[in-house]
C-alpha cells in the first residue's frame, strides 16, 4: 500500500508454522504435523490446562505410514485430511491394478479432549486384510517446559479396560506438600472392529471387502480437578454462528482491510476461554495459542477494549474475572498485595505444585490500571452505570495499591519490584527481564519506572474520576482530578528529553532518565499525556527509520547496541501497540502519520495467510526483507494481535462512542488513498445501532452517511480532541457544552472527565 511492493492480499506466510497445523478451543490445544502425526517433537502434542496429554499419535496400516494427500483445518477447532497407502503386488484372486489403495480420511474436533474419526475405504477390486494401528503415548509436560528442561518428573500408570475398550494413562507428581494427577484415556465410543492394546499401540484388525468401507470414533478424554472432560457436542458452534450474524461487522472491496477485520473479529471468538465463562454475553479469550491458554489479565482488558468496536462482551467477561480475582492478600512469591490486579493464572503442572507462581500470579503494574480504563469504556460502549456501581469498589482497590505498593518511595512515579524469586523483573508493558537497557546495553534494575506506566496511571486516575462524577461521587472526583494534574506536570518534567524531541524509557533506580529510545513513549500518546507543543515531535520520532521498519513501530532503536530484530522486546514489531499509536495519532490530528503507520501494518497483514497478524513480527525493514519476518516463537492466532486490527479500523474511521449521552463522535473521518470507502455494520452503542457508509472524495476529504439506525443515536462529527493544528476552544468543551443541552445530568461533565478537558497540560 505505501510502495506496492508487497501485493495486496497475497496470503504467502503462515503466521504460525507451515509445518504444523493448529486447532483449538479454550483449554485444548492440538499441535501436529501436516498428516496428523504427532511425534513430541517441539510444540507437537495436545494439550488441556496447559499440560501435554499425548505427545505421541502415529497412525500406521499394517507396519507401513501412509501418504498425505491433503490436509487443513476446518475451523478454528476441527481438523481433516486425505491420507493413502497403496496396495503391493497381486493376489491369488487376482491382480492389482496401479491405483488400487487404501484411502484413510481422519477428522478430529478439540475441545475438552478430542474426538477423533477415522474412516478406510478399500479402493481396489480385492479383499484385504490388514491392521490399523495407532501408536499413542503421553508424557504430561507443562506447555512452559517445552523445548526446556523438564522441571516436574512423575509416574504414568497405563491401564487397558478390554469392556470399555479404553486405555488410560495416568499420572501423578508431587512436590512438597503438593500432588498431581492428570490422566489420558483413549476410548473407543462407537464402530471400528475388535481392537486390542499391545502398549504402546491399539490395534484394530481389519478385513475389508473390494470397495469396503471401516470406521471408528475414538475419544481422547482428559482429567482434571478429578473429573474426566469429554469432547463437547456442537452447542459451542451454534453460539459461535449467533454471535457472527449479531456482532458489528465490515464491508469494503479493499482486499486486505476487509479479510484482516472479519479474520480478526472471528480469532476472538475462536479463542473464547470457556473454562472462564461468566456469562452468555461476558466472556474473555485466552491470550493466544499454543502456549497462553488461561487467564491473562492485561491481555484480557487490552484485547476488550481494543475490540469494543464488534461488542463488549469481552469487556463484559474481563471486568468480571479481573474483579473476582484481585488480590486481598500480601504474598511475596506471588507477587501479591491487596487490590492488585491478576497478570496470569496457569493450570499446567508447573503452576499447580507451585514451581513457579503463575497458579495465580500479580507481578504487573499495567493490569490495575487497565482495569479501570477497561470499566470506563465499557461505560463508554454501553451506558451501563450499574456497571460502575458492581465495579466501583475493585477500581477503587486497584488505585489504593497503585498509591501505596505501586509507589513505595512516595514520588508519585509507580515502579517495577520483584519480590518472588520467581517472578518478573520488569512489570510494565514490556515484561521480559531484558526490555529495559541503558543506551550502553546495560541492564536496568530494579526498581525502575517505565515512561509508559505511568501514562497509564494518569489515564485511570482521569478514568476514575468521570465514574465517580458519574456516580455523584463529585467531591472525591475531584481527588483524582488534582492528581492527574500533579502527576502530569511531574512526568514530562522527569522524562522529557530535549535534544531528542522525545521522552526517556524509564528512571532508573536513583530516578535517572534511562536515556533508550524505544517505542514505549507511544503509549502517552495515546492516552493523550504529551502536551499537544511535543506531539508532533514524538509521532516524528516514532516513525524515524531506526524505530519504523516500514512494517510498524519497533520495540527498540535499531541504533541500540541491544537491538535484535528477532528479540522479544529488543526490536520485534508488537501489532498491539502499533494500533495504541494509531490512536495517539488519530488523538492529536497527525492524520499523515497515521495512514503511514495503518498502510504498514496492513502491508505485512497482506503478507500472511488469512491477513492474520502474529503475536509479533521481526523488526527487519523493508529494505532488508521484501517480506515480513516473525519473532520465532510467535503466537498465532494472538488475542491482541487480533484486537489491534479492530482498533486501527475504529481509528482510520474516528468512531469513538459515548453511550451514556446517546451519541457516537466521528473524529475526523479519513480514509488514506489506498482505502476508497467502508461502511460498518450493526455498530452498537447503548441500546443503539446504527450502519454508517464512508467514502473517501477526489479532493481527499472523506463523507459518510448513516444508512441504518435503530433507537435513539446522535452522530456527531468532531475534530480531534487534542490537534495540533487546532487552538481555541477544544472538542471536548464543545462536547460538553452540546451535552449540557442534551444529556442528563452530570453525563456532559463526566465527559469532559473523560477526554481530559478538565485537567489541561500546559506546553
Amino acid at each position: 500500500m505505501d510502495d506496492g511492493t508487497v501485493p495486496p492480499g497475497g496470503g504467502r506466510l503462515d503466521p504460525f508454522d507451515p509445518a504444523h497445523c493448529i486447532v483449538y478451543q479454550g483449554y485444548t490445544v492440538l499441535v501436529a504435523r501436516p498428516d496428523g502425526a504427532v511425534l513430541g517433537e517441539g510444540r507437537e502434542g495436545l494439550y488441556d490446562f496447559d499440560t501435554r496429554i499425548l505427545s505421541r499419535h502415529r497412525l500406521l496400516l499394517g507396519d507401513r505410514e501412509p501418504v498425505l494427500l491433503s490436509s487443513g483445518a476446518l475451523s478454528s477447532d476441527r481438523w481433516s485430511a486425505c491420507l493413502q497407502l497403496p496396495l503391493p503386488g497381486g493376489t491369488p484372486a487376482g491382480p492389482r491394478l496401479p491405483q488400487d489403495a487404501l484411502e484413510i480420511s481422519v477428522t478430529r474436533g478439540v475441545g475438552r479432549g478430542m474426538a477423533e474419526h477415522l474412516v478406510v475405504r478399500n479402493h481396489s477390486m480385492q479383499p484385504i486384510e490388514t491392521d490399523l494401528v495407532l501408536a499413542l503415548d503421553a508424557d504430561f509436560a507443562d506447555v512452559q517446559e517445552i523445548g526446556g528442561e523438564r522441571r516436574q518428573q512423575g509416574e504414568v500408570k497405563t491401564d487397558w479396560d478390554p469392556a470399555a475398550r479404553a486405555v488410560t494413562f495416568e499420572y501423578r507428581v508431587t512436590h512438597g506438600e503438593r500432588e498431581l494427577r492428570r490422566g489420558l484415556r483413549a476410548r473407543v465410543v462407537e464402530g471400528g472392529s475388535a481392537v486390542v492394546w499391545e502398549g504402546p499401540r491399539l490395534r484394530f484388525p481389519l478385513a475389508l471387502p473390494a470397495r469396503g468401507r471401516w470406521s471408528a470414533a475414538i475419544h481422547y478424554e482428559s482429567l482434571v480437578d478429578g473429573e474426566w472432560r469429554r469432547p463437547d457436542d456442537d452447542s459451542r458452534g451454534r453460539l459461535h454462528e449467533r454471535w457472527r450474524r449479531e456482532r458489528a461487522c465490515l464491508e469494503t472491496s479493499h482486499p486486505v482491510v476487509g479479510p484482516a477485520f472479519e479474520h480478526a473479529a472471528e480469532d476472538l471468538f475462536a479463542l473464547r476461554a470457556w473454562e472462564l465463562d461468566r456469562e452468555p454475553d461476558a466472556w474473555v479469550p485466552n491470550a493466544g495459542v499454543p502456549t497462553y491458554t488461561g487467564l491473562f489479565g492485561r491481555d484480557v482488558l487490552t484485547a476488550g477494549w481494543q475490540g469494543a468496536l464488534i461488542g463488549p462482551e469481552m469487556l463484559r467477561g474481563a471486568l468480571a474475572i479481573l474483579a473476582a480475582t484481585q488480590a486481598e492478600e500480601d504474598s511475596a512469591w506471588r507477587d501479591e498485595e491487596p487490590g492488585k490486579m491478576i497478570h496470569e493464572m496457569r493450570r499446567g503442572p508447573l503452576a499447580e505444585l507451585e514451581l513457579i507462581p503463575q497458579r495465580a500470579y500479580y507481578g504487573t503494574v499495567t493490569t490495575p490500571a487497565m482495569f479501570v480504563v477497561a470499566l470506563s469504556e465499557l461505560w463508554h460502549w454501553t451506558g451501563d452505570t450499574g456497571a460502575l456501581r458492581r465495579y466501583r469498589d475493585a477500581a477503587l482497590g486497584a488505585l489504593a495499591w497503585a498509591g501505596r505498593d505501586g509507589d513505595r518511595d512516595g514520588d508519585g512515579f509507580l515502579e517495577s519490584v520483584r519480590r518472588s524469586p520467581a517472578g518478573l523483573k520488569n512489570q510494565g508493558w514490556k515484561d521480559s527481564d531484558e526490555a529495559i537497557r541503558y543506551p550502553d546495553g546495560r541492564l536496568v534494575e530494579n526498581p525502575l519506572s517505565t515512561v509508559e506506566e505511568q501514562a497509564f496511571h494518569w489515564l485511570a486516575l482521569q478514568r476514575m474520576a468521570e465514574i465517580l462524577m458519574a456516580l455523584g461521587e463529585d467531591g472525591r472526583a475531584q481527588e483524582f482530578l488534582a492528581r492527574t494534574q500533579e502527576l502530569a506536570r511531574r512526568w514530562h518534567a522527569a522524562f522529557w528529553m530535549e535534544e531528542e524531541g522525545f521522552y526517556a524509557m524509564a528512571l532508573d533506580r536513583d530516578k535517572q532518565p534511562v536515556r533508550s529510545i524505544g517505542s514505549n513513549p507511544g503509549h502517552a500518546l495515546a492516552v493523550g499525556l504529551v502536551p499537544a507543543g511535543c506531539a508532533r515531535a514524538v509521532a516524528d520520532r516514532l516513525l524515524a527509520p531506526d524505530l519504523f521498519s516500514g512494517w510498524g513501530v519497533r520495540t527498540l532503536s535499531s541504533r541500540h547496541p541491544s537491538y535484535n530484530p528477532l528479540a522479544y522486546h529488543l526490536g520485534t514489531v508488537w501489532p498491539v501497540e502499533n494500533a495504541t499509536f494509531a490512536l495517539g495519532f488519530k488523538r492529536y490530528g497527525l492524520e499523515d502519520h497515521l495512514d503511514r503507520l495503518a498502510a504498514g501494518l496492513f502491508d505485512a497483514a497482506s503478507c500472511f495467510r488469512g491477513c492474520r497478524l502474529p503475536e509479533a513480527l521481526g523488526g527487519q525493514g523493508r529494505e532488508e526483507s521484501p517480506l515480513p519476518t516473525l519473532y520465532p516463537r510467535s503466537n498465532c492466532p494472538q488475542a491482541w494481535s487480533a484486537s489491534a486490527v479492530v482498533q486501527l479500523v475504529q481509528t482510520l474511521l474516528g468512531l469513538y462512542p459515548f453511550a451514556p449521552a446517546k451519541m457516537l463522535a466521528l473524529v475526523r473521518p479519513r480514509l488514506p488513498a489506498w482505502l476508497g470507502a467502508v461502511t460498518v455494520r450493526r455498530l452498537r452503542v447503548g441500546d443503539a445501532q446504527v450502519s454508517i457508509r464512508f467514502e473517501r472524495a477526489g479532493d481527499g476529504t472523506t463523507g459518510y452517511e448513516v444508512i441504518e439506525r435503530q433507537g435513539e443515536l446522535r452522530v456527531v462529527a468532531v475534530p480531534p480532541p487534542d490537534d495540533v493544528e487546532v487552538g481555541g476552544e477544544s472538542w471536548t468543551e464543545r462536547l460538553a457544552r452540546w451535552g449540557l443541552e442534551h444529556a442528563p445530568g452530570r453525563i456532559a461533565r463526566a465527559a469532559r472527565i473523560a477526554l481530559g478537558a478538565e485537567n489541561p497540560i500546559d506546553d
